[in-house]
Protein backbone atom coordinates (compact mmCIF):
# COMPACT_ATOMS: atom_id res chain seq x y z
CA UNK A 1 0.00 0.00 0.00
CA UNK A 2 2.67 2.09 0.55
CA UNK A 3 4.72 1.31 -2.48
CA UNK A 4 1.46 2.43 -4.18
CA UNK A 5 0.95 6.08 -2.41
CA UNK A 6 4.87 6.77 -3.26
CA UNK A 7 4.21 5.64 -6.63
CA UNK A 8 1.52 7.72 -7.56
CA UNK A 9 3.16 11.01 -5.68
CA UNK A 10 6.38 10.39 -7.74
CA UNK A 11 4.26 9.97 -10.80
CA UNK A 12 2.40 13.22 -10.09
CA UNK A 13 5.20 15.36 -9.31
CA UNK A 14 6.85 13.72 -12.39
CA UNK A 15 3.81 15.12 -14.68
CA UNK A 16 3.58 18.71 -12.67
CA UNK A 17 7.22 19.26 -13.38
CA UNK A 18 7.41 18.27 -17.25
CA UNK A 19 4.49 20.88 -17.57
CA UNK A 20 6.46 23.48 -15.25
CA UNK A 21 9.65 22.53 -17.84
CA UNK A 22 7.17 22.75 -21.13
CA UNK A 23 5.66 26.19 -19.42
CA UNK A 24 9.52 27.62 -18.89
CA UNK A 25 10.45 26.33 -22.07
CA UNK A 26 7.34 28.05 -23.98
CA UNK A 27 7.67 31.61 -22.04
CA UNK A 28 11.67 31.61 -22.52
CA UNK A 29 10.72 30.92 -26.26
CA UNK A 30 8.55 33.84 -26.44
CA UNK A 31 10.39 36.13 -24.60
CA UNK A 32 13.36 35.34 -27.06
CA UNK A 33 11.05 35.59 -29.53
CA UNK A 34 9.84 39.53 -28.44
CA UNK A 35 14.30 40.53 -28.11
CA UNK A 36 15.11 38.92 -31.30
CA UNK A 37 12.14 40.24 -33.61
CA UNK A 38 10.83 43.95 -34.22
CA UNK A 39 7.63 45.03 -31.98
CA UNK A 40 4.68 45.27 -34.23
CA UNK A 41 2.87 48.62 -35.38
CA UNK A 42 0.80 50.14 -33.17
CA UNK A 43 -2.85 50.03 -33.86
CA UNK A 44 -4.23 53.10 -35.91
CA UNK A 45 -5.33 55.56 -34.17
CA UNK A 46 -9.37 56.17 -34.31
CA UNK A 47 -10.69 58.57 -37.00
CA UNK A 48 -11.26 62.12 -35.60
CA UNK A 49 -14.73 63.19 -35.55
CA UNK A 50 -16.32 64.71 -38.83
CA UNK A 51 -16.04 68.13 -38.34
CA UNK A 52 -19.33 70.63 -39.33
CA UNK A 53 -19.73 71.45 -42.77
CA UNK A 54 -18.58 74.90 -43.65
CA UNK A 55 -20.61 77.42 -44.02
CA UNK A 56 -21.82 79.00 -47.25
CA UNK A 57 -19.17 81.85 -47.52
CA UNK A 58 -20.44 83.51 -50.84
CA UNK A 59 -24.10 83.62 -48.58
CA UNK A 60 -22.24 85.32 -45.76
CA UNK A 61 -20.55 88.03 -47.67
CA UNK A 62 -23.73 89.19 -49.46
CA UNK A 63 -25.74 89.02 -46.02
CA UNK A 64 -26.83 92.18 -44.44
CA UNK A 65 -26.11 90.50 -41.00
CA UNK A 66 -22.03 90.10 -41.74
CA UNK A 67 -18.48 90.81 -39.97
CA UNK A 68 -18.91 93.93 -42.12
CA UNK A 69 -18.99 96.99 -40.33
CA UNK A 70 -21.88 99.20 -40.90
CA UNK A 71 -21.59 102.94 -41.11
CA UNK A 72 -24.56 103.76 -42.75
CA UNK A 73 -27.17 101.81 -40.92
CA UNK A 74 -29.43 101.04 -44.16
CA UNK A 75 -26.72 100.02 -46.39
CA UNK A 76 -26.48 95.65 -46.99
CA UNK A 77 -23.28 95.82 -44.35
CA UNK A 78 -23.71 95.48 -40.45
CA UNK A 79 -21.75 95.98 -38.03
CA UNK A 80 -18.94 94.05 -36.27
CA UNK A 81 -19.81 90.77 -34.38
CA UNK A 82 -18.86 91.97 -31.53
CA UNK A 83 -20.70 91.72 -27.83
CA UNK A 84 -22.63 88.53 -29.25
CA UNK A 85 -25.06 87.35 -26.44
CA UNK A 86 -25.17 84.14 -27.68
CA UNK A 87 -23.29 81.82 -30.71
CA UNK A 88 -22.71 78.45 -32.03
CA UNK A 89 -20.59 78.18 -34.43
CA UNK A 90 -21.78 74.50 -35.25
CA UNK A 91 -25.16 76.13 -37.15
CA UNK A 92 -23.96 79.49 -37.83
CA UNK A 93 -26.22 80.75 -35.52
CA UNK A 94 -25.58 83.95 -33.74
CA UNK A 95 -27.74 86.64 -31.85
CA UNK A 96 -26.72 90.20 -30.86
CA UNK A 97 -27.71 93.59 -29.82
CA UNK A 98 -28.00 96.28 -32.14
CA UNK A 99 -27.09 100.18 -30.68
CA UNK A 100 -26.34 102.91 -32.56
CA UNK A 101 -25.97 106.18 -31.22
CA UNK A 102 -24.76 109.88 -32.50
CA UNK A 103 -25.12 112.87 -30.22
CA UNK A 104 -24.39 115.99 -31.97
CA UNK A 105 -23.51 120.15 -31.77
CA UNK A 106 -25.25 121.48 -34.61
CA UNK A 107 -25.35 125.08 -35.81
CA UNK A 108 -27.30 126.36 -38.09
CA UNK A 109 -27.30 129.15 -40.28
CA UNK A 110 -29.91 129.97 -42.90
CA UNK A 111 -29.89 132.88 -45.56
CA UNK A 112 -33.14 134.36 -47.11
CA UNK A 113 -33.89 135.13 -51.12
CA UNK A 114 -35.39 139.02 -49.46
CA UNK A 115 -33.07 140.88 -47.83
CA UNK A 116 -35.63 142.67 -46.37
CA UNK A 117 -36.26 139.17 -44.43
CA UNK A 118 -33.50 137.48 -42.25
CA UNK A 119 -33.74 134.60 -40.22
CA UNK A 120 -31.26 133.84 -37.04
CA UNK A 121 -29.34 131.32 -36.65
CA UNK A 122 -29.45 128.75 -33.58
CA UNK A 123 -27.24 126.08 -32.08
CA UNK A 124 -28.96 122.79 -31.22
CA UNK A 125 -27.77 119.69 -29.46
CA UNK A 126 -29.17 116.57 -31.47
CA UNK A 127 -29.50 113.06 -30.41
CA UNK A 128 -30.10 109.78 -32.52
CA UNK A 129 -30.18 106.38 -31.42
CA UNK A 130 -31.34 103.26 -32.99
CA UNK A 131 -31.58 99.86 -30.94
CA UNK A 132 -32.41 96.71 -31.45
CA UNK A 133 -30.94 93.06 -32.13
CA UNK A 134 -29.87 90.96 -35.08
CA UNK A 135 -28.78 87.15 -35.62
CA UNK A 136 -28.87 84.23 -37.30
CA UNK A 137 -31.26 80.99 -36.31
CA UNK A 138 -29.00 78.82 -38.53
CA UNK A 139 -26.79 79.34 -42.07
CA UNK A 140 -29.66 80.04 -43.97
CA UNK A 141 -32.16 82.27 -41.61
CA UNK A 142 -30.99 85.32 -40.46
CA UNK A 143 -33.24 88.81 -38.85
CA UNK A 144 -33.04 92.05 -37.87
CA UNK A 145 -35.34 94.78 -36.22
CA UNK A 146 -34.23 97.79 -35.14
CA UNK A 147 -36.30 101.39 -34.29
CA UNK A 148 -35.11 105.09 -34.41
CA UNK A 149 -35.30 107.57 -31.83
CA UNK A 150 -35.15 110.22 -34.61
CA UNK A 151 -32.91 113.01 -35.07
CA UNK A 152 -35.21 116.20 -35.46
CA UNK A 153 -33.92 117.73 -38.07
CA UNK A 154 -35.30 119.61 -41.27
CA UNK A 155 -34.37 122.54 -43.26
CA UNK A 156 -38.15 123.25 -44.16
CA UNK A 157 -38.58 123.85 -40.62
CA UNK A 158 -35.69 126.01 -39.71
CA UNK A 159 -33.28 123.62 -39.20
CA UNK A 160 -32.04 121.20 -36.36
CA UNK A 161 -35.04 121.23 -33.76
CA UNK A 162 -34.12 118.25 -32.10
CA UNK A 163 -37.93 117.12 -31.49
CA UNK A 164 -37.43 113.78 -32.70
CA UNK A 165 -40.46 114.23 -35.01
CA UNK A 166 -39.39 114.10 -38.47
CA UNK A 167 -41.83 114.98 -40.92
CA UNK A 168 -45.34 114.23 -39.31
CA UNK A 169 -43.75 110.40 -37.69
CA UNK A 170 -43.81 110.05 -34.29
CA UNK A 171 -40.71 109.97 -32.19
CA UNK A 172 -40.38 106.43 -32.12
CA UNK A 173 -39.99 104.87 -35.76
CA UNK A 174 -39.57 100.90 -37.33
CA UNK A 175 -36.01 101.29 -39.49
CA UNK A 176 -35.60 97.89 -40.16
CA UNK A 177 -37.04 94.47 -39.88
CA UNK A 178 -36.99 91.81 -41.81
CA UNK A 179 -36.60 87.89 -42.05
CA UNK A 180 -34.24 86.52 -44.19
CA UNK A 181 -34.04 83.32 -45.99
CA UNK A 182 -30.44 82.51 -47.93
CA UNK A 183 -29.78 79.04 -49.93
CA UNK A 184 -27.49 78.22 -52.93
CA UNK A 185 -26.76 82.03 -53.77
CA UNK A 186 -30.74 83.11 -53.78
CA UNK A 187 -31.70 85.34 -50.99
CA UNK A 188 -35.51 86.21 -49.90
CA UNK A 189 -36.06 89.23 -47.13
CA UNK A 190 -39.56 90.11 -46.12
CA UNK A 191 -40.27 93.36 -43.96
CA UNK A 192 -39.02 96.32 -43.99
CA UNK A 193 -36.06 95.74 -46.40
CA UNK A 194 -33.27 97.90 -47.85
CA UNK A 195 -32.60 97.55 -50.83
CA UNK A 196 -28.58 97.68 -51.55
CA UNK A 197 -28.35 98.71 -55.17
CA UNK A 198 -30.57 101.60 -54.59
CA UNK A 199 -28.02 103.35 -52.05
CA UNK A 200 -25.32 105.37 -53.47
CA UNK A 201 -21.85 105.52 -52.71
CA UNK A 202 -21.17 108.06 -50.64
CA UNK A 203 -18.69 109.66 -48.19
CA UNK A 204 -18.45 107.73 -45.01
CA UNK A 205 -17.24 111.15 -43.80
CA UNK A 206 -20.74 112.62 -44.08
CA UNK A 207 -22.65 109.98 -41.97
CA UNK A 208 -21.94 111.42 -38.62
CA UNK A 209 -25.89 111.33 -38.47
CA UNK A 210 -26.29 108.15 -40.16
CA UNK A 211 -27.52 110.12 -43.10
CA UNK A 212 -30.66 111.07 -41.36
CA UNK A 213 -29.77 115.02 -41.89
CA UNK A 214 -31.25 116.54 -44.96
CA UNK A 215 -27.58 117.22 -46.18
CA UNK A 216 -27.06 113.77 -47.05
CA UNK A 217 -31.02 112.29 -46.76
CA UNK A 218 -32.59 114.59 -49.45
CA UNK A 219 -30.64 113.78 -52.11
CA UNK A 220 -30.22 109.91 -51.71
CA UNK A 221 -34.08 110.01 -51.53
CA UNK A 222 -34.79 112.09 -54.88
CA UNK A 223 -31.83 109.39 -56.28
CA UNK A 224 -33.93 106.55 -55.42
CA UNK A 225 -32.52 104.93 -51.90
CA UNK A 226 -35.25 102.03 -51.61
CA UNK A 227 -36.17 101.20 -47.84
CA UNK A 228 -39.83 99.75 -48.29
CA UNK A 229 -42.21 97.56 -46.61
CA UNK A 230 -42.21 94.40 -49.47
CA UNK A 231 -39.69 91.44 -50.42
CA UNK A 232 -36.44 92.01 -51.94
CA UNK A 233 -34.93 88.49 -54.07
CA UNK A 234 -31.22 88.74 -54.71
CA UNK A 235 -29.34 86.08 -56.53
CA UNK A 236 -24.86 86.10 -56.30
CA UNK A 237 -22.86 84.70 -58.22
CA UNK A 238 -19.04 85.17 -59.28
CA UNK A 239 -19.25 88.81 -57.81
CA UNK A 240 -22.37 89.84 -59.89
CA UNK A 241 -26.14 89.99 -58.08
CA UNK A 242 -29.30 90.02 -59.90
CA UNK A 243 -32.04 91.77 -57.60
CA UNK A 244 -35.50 91.94 -57.51
CA UNK A 245 -37.73 94.42 -55.07
CA UNK A 246 -41.36 94.98 -54.92
CA UNK A 247 -43.64 96.68 -52.45
CA UNK A 248 -47.44 97.54 -52.55
CA UNK A 249 -49.53 99.75 -50.20
CA UNK A 250 -49.87 103.04 -48.27
CA UNK A 251 -47.29 105.66 -50.15
CA UNK A 252 -45.51 106.04 -46.83
CA UNK A 253 -44.50 102.07 -46.69
CA UNK A 254 -42.23 102.96 -49.08
CA UNK A 255 -39.12 105.74 -49.54
CA UNK A 256 -39.16 105.89 -52.94
CA UNK A 257 -42.11 107.82 -52.62
CA UNK A 258 -39.93 110.95 -51.98
CA UNK A 259 -38.91 110.85 -55.37
CA UNK A 260 -42.09 110.79 -57.51
CA UNK A 261 -43.03 114.62 -57.46
CA UNK A 262 -45.53 116.96 -59.60
CA UNK A 263 -49.08 116.99 -58.87
CA UNK A 264 -50.76 114.05 -57.68
CA UNK A 265 -52.88 115.03 -55.40
CA UNK A 266 -55.30 117.91 -54.22
CA UNK A 267 -53.45 117.23 -50.46
CA UNK A 268 -49.87 117.39 -52.17
CA UNK A 269 -47.62 114.98 -52.94
CA UNK A 270 -47.27 111.16 -52.58
CA UNK A 271 -45.38 111.55 -49.19
CA UNK A 272 -47.43 115.11 -47.51
CA UNK A 273 -50.80 113.45 -48.69
CA UNK A 274 -51.09 110.92 -46.22
CA UNK A 275 -50.04 112.77 -43.67
CA UNK A 276 -52.34 115.75 -44.07
CA UNK A 277 -54.96 113.12 -44.23
CA UNK A 278 -54.52 111.64 -40.94
CA UNK A 279 -57.44 110.95 -38.65
CA UNK A 280 -57.70 108.66 -35.35
CA UNK A 281 -53.93 108.65 -35.66
CA UNK A 282 -53.49 106.99 -39.01
CA UNK A 283 -52.69 107.93 -42.19
CA UNK A 284 -54.69 108.72 -44.85
CA UNK A 285 -55.33 105.46 -47.19
CA UNK A 286 -56.86 107.03 -50.39
CA UNK A 287 -53.97 106.63 -52.64
CA UNK A 288 -52.39 103.23 -53.12
CA UNK A 289 -48.70 102.55 -54.85
CA UNK A 290 -46.54 99.52 -56.76
CA UNK A 291 -43.13 99.79 -56.84
CA UNK A 292 -41.24 97.45 -59.07
CA UNK A 293 -37.33 97.54 -59.15
CA UNK A 294 -34.97 94.92 -60.77
CA UNK A 295 -31.13 95.82 -59.99
CA UNK A 296 -28.38 94.49 -61.05
CA UNK A 297 -24.85 95.02 -59.06
CA UNK A 298 -20.99 93.88 -59.50
CA UNK A 299 -18.25 94.01 -56.39
CA UNK A 300 -14.64 93.60 -57.18
CA UNK A 301 -11.14 94.59 -55.56
CA UNK A 302 -10.40 97.51 -57.33
CA UNK A 303 -14.49 98.70 -58.37
CA UNK A 304 -17.86 98.60 -57.78
CA UNK A 305 -21.27 99.28 -59.81
CA UNK A 306 -24.41 99.32 -58.93
CA UNK A 307 -27.36 99.75 -61.59
CA UNK A 308 -31.19 99.86 -60.56
CA UNK A 309 -34.38 100.78 -62.68
CA UNK A 310 -37.57 101.83 -60.15
CA UNK A 311 -41.02 101.63 -61.94
CA UNK A 312 -43.96 103.45 -60.29
CA UNK A 313 -48.15 102.41 -60.47
CA UNK A 314 -50.28 104.81 -58.52
CA UNK A 315 -53.70 105.13 -58.38
CA UNK A 316 -54.45 108.49 -56.69
CA UNK A 317 -58.00 107.82 -55.55
CA UNK A 318 -59.26 104.35 -54.18
CA UNK A 319 -62.68 105.71 -53.25
CA UNK A 320 -63.60 106.04 -57.03
CA UNK A 321 -62.31 104.17 -59.85
CA UNK A 322 -62.80 107.18 -62.72
CA UNK A 323 -59.77 108.70 -61.68
CA UNK A 324 -56.58 108.21 -64.13
CA UNK A 325 -53.89 105.78 -62.58
CA UNK A 326 -50.07 107.57 -62.87
CA UNK A 327 -46.96 106.11 -64.01
CA UNK A 328 -43.32 106.42 -63.65
CA UNK A 329 -40.00 105.53 -63.68
CA UNK A 330 -36.25 106.08 -61.97
CA UNK A 331 -33.17 104.96 -63.29
CA UNK A 332 -30.21 105.31 -61.88
CA UNK A 333 -26.33 103.87 -61.29
CA UNK A 334 -23.72 104.42 -59.08
CA UNK A 335 -20.16 103.32 -58.83
CA UNK A 336 -16.72 103.98 -57.02
CA UNK A 337 -12.67 102.90 -58.24
CA UNK A 338 -10.66 101.56 -54.94
CA UNK A 339 -7.33 102.16 -56.65
CA UNK A 340 -5.33 101.06 -53.11
CA UNK A 341 -8.21 99.13 -51.34
CA UNK A 342 -9.56 101.20 -48.73
CA UNK A 343 -7.40 104.01 -48.57
CA UNK A 344 -9.00 105.95 -51.46
CA UNK A 345 -12.40 105.79 -52.85
CA UNK A 346 -13.63 107.63 -55.63
CA UNK A 347 -17.24 107.36 -56.37
CA UNK A 348 -20.09 108.96 -58.65
CA UNK A 349 -23.80 108.46 -59.05
CA UNK A 350 -26.66 109.60 -61.43
CA UNK A 351 -30.09 109.30 -61.81
CA UNK A 352 -33.13 110.34 -64.13
CA UNK A 353 -36.80 109.77 -63.51
CA UNK A 354 -40.03 110.78 -65.27
CA UNK A 355 -43.65 110.47 -63.91
CA UNK A 356 -47.02 111.51 -64.97
CA UNK A 357 -49.40 113.95 -63.08
CA UNK A 358 -52.86 114.36 -62.28
CA UNK A 359 -54.85 117.34 -63.28
CA UNK A 360 -55.98 118.28 -59.40
CA UNK A 361 -59.05 119.62 -60.03
CA UNK A 362 -59.93 116.57 -62.26
CA UNK A 363 -59.00 113.68 -61.38
CA UNK A 364 -60.27 111.79 -64.57
CA UNK A 365 -57.55 114.08 -66.59
CA UNK A 366 -53.93 113.82 -66.78
CA UNK A 367 -51.55 116.82 -67.33
CA UNK A 368 -49.85 117.00 -70.62
CA UNK A 369 -46.40 117.45 -68.79
CA UNK A 370 -45.03 114.63 -66.95
CA UNK A 371 -42.61 115.54 -63.70
CA UNK A 372 -38.92 115.11 -64.56
CA UNK A 373 -35.49 115.55 -62.18
CA UNK A 374 -32.20 114.36 -62.84
CA UNK A 375 -29.27 113.76 -60.27
CA UNK A 376 -25.57 113.98 -60.09
CA UNK A 377 -23.15 112.93 -57.43
CA UNK A 378 -19.99 112.61 -56.65
CA UNK A 379 -16.83 112.48 -54.12
CA UNK A 380 -14.21 110.95 -52.77
CA UNK A 381 -12.64 109.49 -49.29
CA UNK A 382 -8.80 109.06 -47.96
CA UNK A 383 -8.70 106.96 -45.03
CA UNK A 384 -5.39 106.72 -43.41
CA UNK A 385 -5.17 104.42 -40.04
CA UNK A 386 -7.82 105.25 -37.57
CA UNK A 387 -8.32 108.78 -39.67
CA UNK A 388 -10.03 109.79 -42.77
CA UNK A 389 -11.31 112.63 -44.64
CA UNK A 390 -13.75 112.87 -47.57
CA UNK A 391 -16.80 114.93 -49.24
CA UNK A 392 -19.03 114.68 -51.58
CA UNK A 393 -21.37 117.33 -53.96
CA UNK A 394 -25.04 116.82 -55.18
CA UNK A 395 -26.82 118.58 -57.75
CA UNK A 396 -30.24 117.70 -58.35
CA UNK A 397 -32.96 119.23 -61.18
CA UNK A 398 -36.85 118.74 -60.29
CA UNK A 399 -39.42 120.20 -63.39
CA UNK A 400 -42.73 120.19 -63.05
CA UNK A 401 -43.49 122.18 -66.21
CA UNK A 402 -41.34 123.87 -68.80
CA UNK A 403 -41.37 126.98 -66.86
CA UNK A 404 -41.18 125.58 -63.27
CA UNK A 405 -37.74 124.29 -62.43
CA UNK A 406 -35.71 124.02 -59.61
CA UNK A 407 -32.06 123.34 -58.93
CA UNK A 408 -30.66 122.04 -55.05
CA UNK A 409 -27.16 121.85 -54.63
CA UNK A 410 -25.67 120.23 -51.67
CA UNK A 411 -21.87 119.97 -50.51
CA UNK A 412 -20.47 117.89 -47.44
CA UNK A 413 -16.88 117.61 -46.31
CA UNK A 414 -15.62 115.84 -43.19
CA UNK A 415 -13.17 114.20 -40.72
CA UNK A 416 -13.67 111.21 -39.00
CA UNK A 417 -11.37 109.55 -36.05
CA UNK A 418 -12.08 106.24 -34.71
CA UNK A 419 -11.13 106.27 -31.34
CA UNK A 420 -12.15 102.35 -30.50
CA UNK A 421 -12.15 99.54 -33.69
CA UNK A 422 -14.19 101.24 -35.56
CA UNK A 423 -17.00 101.13 -33.15
CA UNK A 424 -16.79 104.96 -31.36
CA UNK A 425 -15.42 107.92 -33.49
CA UNK A 426 -15.12 111.55 -33.56
CA UNK A 427 -16.24 113.30 -36.56
CA UNK A 428 -16.27 117.49 -37.40
CA UNK A 429 -18.50 118.19 -40.97
CA UNK A 430 -19.33 121.22 -42.91
CA UNK A 431 -22.67 121.11 -44.86
CA UNK A 432 -24.00 123.46 -47.23
CA UNK A 433 -27.24 123.47 -49.43
CA UNK A 434 -28.32 125.68 -52.09
CA UNK A 435 -31.43 126.33 -53.97
CA UNK A 436 -32.17 128.35 -57.24
CA UNK A 437 -34.93 128.16 -59.80
CA UNK A 438 -35.78 128.87 -63.80
CA UNK A 439 -37.92 130.98 -64.70
CA UNK A 440 -39.47 131.86 -62.03
CA UNK A 441 -39.23 133.73 -58.88
CA UNK A 442 -36.58 132.30 -56.52
CA UNK A 443 -37.55 130.21 -53.62
CA UNK A 444 -37.89 132.16 -50.41
CA UNK A 445 -35.19 130.01 -48.29
CA UNK A 446 -31.65 130.43 -50.58
CA UNK A 447 -28.93 128.88 -49.00
CA UNK A 448 -28.23 127.49 -45.59
CA UNK A 449 -25.13 125.99 -43.61
CA UNK A 450 -24.34 123.79 -40.77
CA UNK A 451 -20.97 122.98 -38.65
CA UNK A 452 -21.51 119.76 -37.21
CA UNK A 453 -19.68 117.45 -34.29
CA UNK A 454 -20.27 114.63 -33.11
CA UNK A 455 -19.57 111.30 -31.63
CA UNK A 456 -20.98 108.07 -32.34
CA UNK A 457 -21.23 104.59 -31.50
CA UNK A 458 -21.76 101.47 -33.62
CA UNK A 459 -22.58 98.13 -31.81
Amino acid sequence: MMKSIAALVLATGTTLLTADVAWAQTATSSSSAAITSPPPPPPPPPPPLAAPAPRDTDARQRDEISTDRRILATTDKSVPRSFVMYENDEVGAFFKPVLQMSAALVGYAPKLSSEDDKLSGRTSTLLLARFGVEGRITDWISFRSVFERNVGYSLARNGPVGTSVWEGTASLQARENYIRLDRWGFALSGGIVPDPASIDFISENTLDLFGMDPYVRDPLLVSGFNQGQGFLLRYSKWGATLGFAFTGGNPLTTSLSFGFGGQVSSLATLVSAPLRAIASGLPGSNIHVLLFSPSLTYEHDFFDVKLAAQFYSVDVDLTNDVDQGLTGYNLRATAQVKPFGDMLRVFASGAMRKNQQIAVTDVTMRLENDFAGAVFGAGADFVYGDFSVGGQYYWVRTEESPDNALFNQYINVGATYWLYERTVSAGVRWAHSRVDAENEAIPNLLDTHSFIGSLRLLL
